[in-house]
């Protein structure tokens, strides 16, 4: 899901998160970055000689958004917040569950 888009230099730069924590960035709709992230990231972005860091913060007790700030040579260049999903929510709990059980699984093995 597309949760944000910046406009730099003609150059469009969109954040996308699927429900299983994958952060993809897409420079001109081409994919420059992918990392698996369930509290957030970092994503370098270069363009021409612009370093830009995207940089990811999830916010899992409180609000529940996702804040997402374009930053170059640590000056914030335009920042978006948005509302985690409701079905993201839930995956992540039940992941959380799984991963619990399973866990408390493994252990009374050993």
């Amino acid at each position: 899901m597309k949760y944000a888009e910046f406009n730099i230099d003609s150059n469009k730069i969109e954040f996308l998160n699927s429900m299983f924590g994958i952060e993809s960035v897409l420079l001109n709709g081409k994919r420059i970055s992918s990392i698996f992230s369930f509290s957030g990231s970092n994503h370098p972005i270069k363009i021409q000689d612009r370093n830009l860091i995207l940089k990811i913060k999830y916010t899992q007790f409180g609000p529940k958004d996702i804040k997402i700030e374009l930053i170059e040579n640590d000056i914030l260049l335009m920042e978006q917040s948005v509302k985690i999903e409701i079905k993201q929510r839930i995956l992540t709990v039940l992941i959380g569950v799984a991963i619990g059980f399973l866990l408390s699984r493994l252990l009374s093995y050993i």
